[in-house]
């Protein structure tokens, strides 16, 4: 059953030339079926138009995150595992390679903590290290 919620991420992107780190809150969904949780909202960046982002958790292991806009990539970061996707510009498309070192995910009354880290690198380059801390708060 799919519920409204506020949901609210926290990185923080670690490179060769320093950090950089952000907030955001979001009003959006969260639905929970058996080992899969689907967290969905909608981003509206001032320069890039409307950005659509679903992230399915999977039996606290995997995460996928599909984004839909004007950039769009589709990302699967699953502990100790390595994977290929795509990055999607308008000037074209790059390899993306996305380490997962780190996924929790926990579940309270009320809403749901989601945790996790990966090594970032484009065309077989090192490029950063991030943490993505989610909270969801069901309205």
């Amino acid at each position: 059953m799919k519920k409204d919620a506020v949901i609210k991420i926290v990185s923080l992107q670690r490179t060769e030339n320093g950090d950089n780190s952000g907030e955001m809150s979001v009003i959006g969904s969260v639905s929970y079926e058996n080992e899969k949780t689907v967290i969905e909202y909608i981003e509206d960046n001032e320069e890039t138009g409307p950005e659509e982002t679903t992230i399915t958790v999977l039996n606290d292991r995997t995460v996928s995150i599909v984004r839909n806009g004007q950039f769009s990539s589709e990302m699967t970061v699953e502990r100790n595992s390595r994977h290929l996707t795509f990055y999607r510009t308008p000037y074209g498309e790059l390899t993306m390679g996305i380490y997962g070192t780190q996924v929790d995910f926990s579940k309270s009354e009320n809403g749901a903590v989601l945790k996790f880290k990966y090594e970032l690198d484009f065309n077989n380059g090192f490029v950063s290290e991030n943490t993505m801390n989610i909270y969801i708060e069901e309205k």
